[in-house]
């Protein structure tokens, strides 16, 4: 599958895109594992001390974001669009 990243993150991973090989039944917590161990700059940035998704992280699995859906259990088969989203500032 491949992965969307915006803004800053983009800056981090280099690209828009990255392609991501996961299993079938892959999650969004499997999903973000295999993104902080290719890119082990993310990681701070994606998850709180105490181990908890960082609520500024946006991910959005075939257009829906994964809070609305199942969490960091949705499901992310290899057909599904999956873009992340860091903090976003502005007035």
């Amino acid at each position: 599958m491949e992965v969307g990243f915006y803004a800053m993150l983009r800056q981090a991973v280099g690209t828009k895109r990255v392609a991501f090989d996961l299993a079938p039944e892959a999650t969004v917590r499997d999903l973000l594992d295999a993104v902080g161990g290719r890119f082990p700059l993310l990681k701070p940035l994606m998850w709180e001390p105490g181990g908890g998704l960082s609520d500024y992280i946006k991910v959005f699995v075939d257009g829906r974001e994964m809070r609305h859906l199942q969490g960091l259990g949705t499901p992310v088969p290899p057909t599904a669009q999956v873009d992340i989203f860091p903090p976003a500032a502005g007035g």
